[in-house]
This record gives structure tokens, C-alpha cells and sequence, in this order.
């Protein structure tokens, strides 16, 4: 009976070894992804959870070795609870991110990535009982000042590493942002931390 399981277990990882892919040297793939991103702020009490989606090209340097760049739509922010005053609330900002990555098959199918990451702010909104207000607007409040000191930094930039699987065509990939930039430019200082899984698919171009 041992041996009969284990034949079964050689025989599939011998199945899903040969069905994992990755592209041959000189390979260019064009891959759409959409998924999730769980999201905080260095600061921030607790995550929350939406939406990101975008499209990334690959091109294999060698067989085990590429490189990806991507342009994402990525919804981030982080919720708050001030315990002085009992009031609640979320940042919610939207970004243009462009991964820069560079992606290490150490089986088939399978890669380790690690690269850079800049990102452009589209809209920064705080959500509160009272309402949406614009970001910069709520932290002069918020900090009590009346001019137009306080700025939402219009740029990012985040170091992504993580793991990718391809399975006949179809890319899972999770990976972590780390923020490098301070978000706001007065007060204590903090970071985006995004964790982000998206599901694509890989179409082969000939180039």
C-alpha cells in the first residue's frame, strides 16, 4: 500500500512539474491580472481590503531568469480609530503603481521576485461619519492649521518581493509593498504596506 501511494505521489508531482511553465529564453508574454490588495499605513490601527488590477509584460532573459514591468490600478488606504475623541476613519487612496521586477524560476513554474516599484497618486479621500473629504483637506483639520502647509505626497515608491506560480498559462502571484515614501509631509512619519494577490493569464508574443 506504502509503495502504491507513493507511486501515486511521484506520479503527480511528475504531472504538475510537466504542466508548471515558464517562458524560453528570448520569450515576451503579455499577462492581464486583476485581484485584491490587503492594505494598511504604518500608523494606521487596522487593513482593509480591495481592488487591483493592471497588466505586466515578462521577458526571459534566460530560462530560469526575467524581467516584468507592469502598469496597475491599485486601490490602498488603512482604517483608524482615535480612542481620545471616538472617532473613526479610512484613508482611501488610489494609485498608479509601475512594478519594476525581476523574477528567479528556482523550479518550473515557480519564481522568487524582488524589485522596485514607483506609484502615482490618482485621488486621496478620507472617509469619516460625516463623509468623504478630500485628504489634505482633512489632515489641516485634523492638525488644526489653517494654511496650505499640509500635502498628500503626489508620488511613491515601494520595494515588492514575493512568489509567482504559472500553471498552463495562469499566473498566481502574491507579493508585498513595502512604502518607502512618507505619505504626508508633516507629523509622525508613515508608509504604505500593501499585500497583493492577483490571478493573470499569459498570452506568448512573438517579438
Amino acid at each position: 500500500m506504502k509503495k502504491t501511494f507513493l507511486t501515486m505521489a511521484i506520479l503527480l508531482m511528475s504531472t504538475v512539474t510537466a504542466l508548471a511553465q515558464q517562458g524560453e529564453e528570448g520569450t515576451f508574454t503579455l499577462q492581464p491580472k486583476v485581484g485584491m490588495n490587503i492594505s494598511s499605513l504604518s500608523d494606521a490601527d487596522k487593513s482593509i481590503v480591495d481592488w487591483a488590477f493592471g497588466v505586466e509584460g515578462e521577458y526571459m532573459l534566460t530560462d530560469n531568469f526575467s524581467m516584468a514591468a507592469a502598469i496597475v490600478m491599485s486601490n490602498q488606504g488603512a482604517k483608524y480609530n482615535e480612542t481620545d475623541t471616538y472617532v473613526k476613519y479610512t484613508a482611501d487612496l488610489d494609485y498608479v503603481n509601475v512594478p519594476i521586477v525581476a523574477n528567479y524560476y528556482v523550479l518550473p513554474g515557480l519564481a522568487i521576485k524582488a524589485g522596485i516599484q514607483p506609484g502615482f497618486k490618482v485621488r486621496a479621500k478620507m472617509k469619516t461619519d460625516g463623509g468623504t473629504i478630500d485628504m489634505d483637506a482633512f489632515y489641516r483639520q485634523f492638525n488644526r492649521l489653517t494654511n496650505e502647509d499640509v500635502k498628500i505626497s503626489k508620488v511613491d515608491l515601494a520595494i515588492p518581493v514575493g512568489l509567482s506560480y504559472e500553471f498552463k498559462n495562469f499566473v498566481l502571484d502574491a507579493r508585498y509593498n513595502i512604502g518607502l515614501i512618507k505619505i504626508e509631509n508633516i507629523g509622525d512619519a508613515f508608509y504604505n504596506r500593501v499585500f497583493q494577490l492577483t490571478l493573470g493569464y499569459k498570452f506568448n508574443l512573438d517579438i
